[in-house]
């Protein structure tokens, strides 16, 4: 069976449910998908995928759809553009003609950065000369910076060629929308506020039907947590490289403060966002008769990114924790072995989402009129 025919089971199934909403429209002002729907007679596949991207998955267009199943239209909007979102996450990365696809995808990239990893640890050993407490007391700074910029560098290039791929597909005017500034400031300020996370005003309905706010606040603890933890690094470089000041850092300079906000971040907002999954899915599989609002497969990439980065966090918090004692070596490599493989594997991810997520809400607002 070809891709094509493939992908029209979510894709028509999509646009079946979308031209039914575009007929209603008593979601109008819930979040930005509606709008833009209002602005499509008939859907492309690059509007569907569009619109499945903007989609935050706040869940209200359901709880509020008088359509929804047992109704004969049976509408379940959420589910339907998370299998959209499924189909198309990984349709734009190059092609690995590996076994598994992007399953042996991840893998081959995890294991080749920790094998540089471990191949330059031990090439180059660590700095007798560094103080204790420093991790180059036992992995030299050269191997670090080759260890994980080459896995960072390489997920940076997948992504980038995935979302100029995304946007010539998604976007039928070319890239006019990316060079207006405008637009691009718009799309930060929805995304760094997750206004589209508010539903009709009152939060996600989520993990059930009652609105509520803990969704958006705990994935604001996970985004400021790591705009916290990459601040930390760049404290770190600027102190060392240019102030000269190598680790290990007290507790309340810049990278250590800066680490540990962001760890604590990450921790409380991942734990968090996995409980609710939890019991999202305890409700819609084994608890209550309600309907599952999002595709299987995306939902266990969900759990994967966020279990991913709770174990970063919680191996970096405990690296500063124990660096005066014996634990310090173990645990620092198995921080940096996380590191090294969640660089690697970065874009074969639901992380991905994030940047399409983005450029659908740049979209969007490239559609506004200019006020």
């Amino acid at each position: 069976m070809s891709e094509d025919l493939l992908r029209q089971g979510p894709f028509a199934e999509a646009d079946r449910q979308l031209t039914i909403c575009n007929a209603c429209r008593y979601c109008e002002g819930y979040c930005a998908v509606f709008p833009a729907l209002e602005r499509r007679v008939n859907l492309l596949d690059g509007d569907i995928t569009h619109l499945a991207d903007l989609c935050h998955d706040c869940r209200d267009c359901y709880t509020a759809c008088m359509y929804a199943p047992p109704h004969e239209f049976a509408l379940n909007l959420p589910a339907a553009l998370s299998a959209v979102r499924r189909r198309t996450s990984d349709e734009y990365l190059p092609r690995v003609p590996l076994p598994a696809g992007r399953r042996g995808a991840m893998l081959a990239a995890a294991l080749a950065a920790v094998a540089i990893l471990a191949v330059l640890a031990v090439v180059l050993g660590g700095a007798s000369g560094a103080p204790a407490g420093s991790p180059y007391r036992i992995v030299a700074y050269p191997a670090l910076l080759i260890a994980f910029g080459l896995p960072a560098a390489w997920s940076v290039v997948v992504m980038a060629w995935s979302a100029a791929r995304y946007w010539q597909a998604t976007n039928g005017r070319g890239w006019g929308g990316l060079a207006s500034p405008a637009a691009l400031a718009r799309a930060l300020r929805q995304a760094a506020t997750l206004r589209n996370l508010r539903g009709g005003g009152a939060g996600c309905s989520y993990p059930g039907d009652s609105p509520s706010g803990a969704r958006r606040r705990l994935h604001h603890l996970v985004a400021w947590g790591f705009a916290a933890c990459a601040a930390s690094t760049v404290a770190a470089a600027i102190s060392q490289d240019f102030a000269g000041q190598p680790p290990p850092y007290p507790l309340l300079s810049a990278p250590a403060a800066f680490g540990v906000a962001g760890g604590a971040g990450l921790v409380i907002g991942c734990a968090g966002l996995l409980v609710l999954r939890g019991l999202a899915a305890f409700r819609e599989t084994g608890g209550s008769d309600a309907p599952a609002r999002e595709d299987p497969a995306l939902a266990r990439r969900g759990y994967a990114l966020l279990a991913a980065l709770l174990v970063l966090a919680v191996s970096g918090l405990l690296t500063l924790g124990v660096r005066d004692t014996a634990a310090f070596k173990p645990v620092l490599f198995v921080h940096l072995v996380a590191v090294a493989a969640c660089f690697a594997i970065a874009p074969y991810t639901k992380f991905t989402h994030v940047v399409y997520r983005f450029l659908a809400l740049v979209r969007h607002n490239s559609e506004q009129p200019q006020r």
